[in-house]
């Protein structure tokens, strides 16, 4: 059976009308219900069933949909502000960027015309060596 948060909320906050079955000392408040016993902790505010069979009891937290949502949305709007300010930098960063690479490209040209010219002398002076064997 699985009930919303806030009904929960509200069974431990009129708990007081049920004075005779609510324990309240300490940190925890609990209500006895019919699935067990919700626990309330009125530190955090978290709501857990408490439930058990055979001499074992286990306590589970109940699921805030409010509060999981509220998650979620915090961390998508977090990871939005993250690639804003990335988006920004990259963009301020552009023109540096355009004339970074056209260094580079000048560079790697120079280097190829100087391997292309090296290469075809490397042919030139074969092709003298053969066109000197044969006569």
């Amino acid at each position: 059976m699985r009930m919303p948060a806030l009904t929960l909320l509200f069974v431990v906050a009129a708990a007081p009308a049920l004075a005779g079955q609510v324990d309240t000392a300490g940190r925890y408040v609990f209500v006895p219900i019919e699935a067990g016993t919700l626990r309330l902790d009125t530190a955090t505010g978290e709501v857990s069933l408490c439930a058990g069979t055979g001499g074992e009891t286990a306590c589970t937290l109940v699921r805030d949909e409010r509060r999981t949502e509220d998650d979620r949305a915090a961390a998508l709007e977090a990871r939005l502000a993250a690639l804003d300010a990335r988006v920004a930098a990259l963009e301020t960063r552009g023109g540096a960027d355009v004339l970074a690479d056209e260094e580079s490209l000048d560079r790697v040209m120079a280097l190829t015309d100087r391997m292309i010219r090296h290469f075809f002398g490397l042919v030139r002076d074969i092709r003298r060596e053969m066109e000197g064997e044969e006569l």
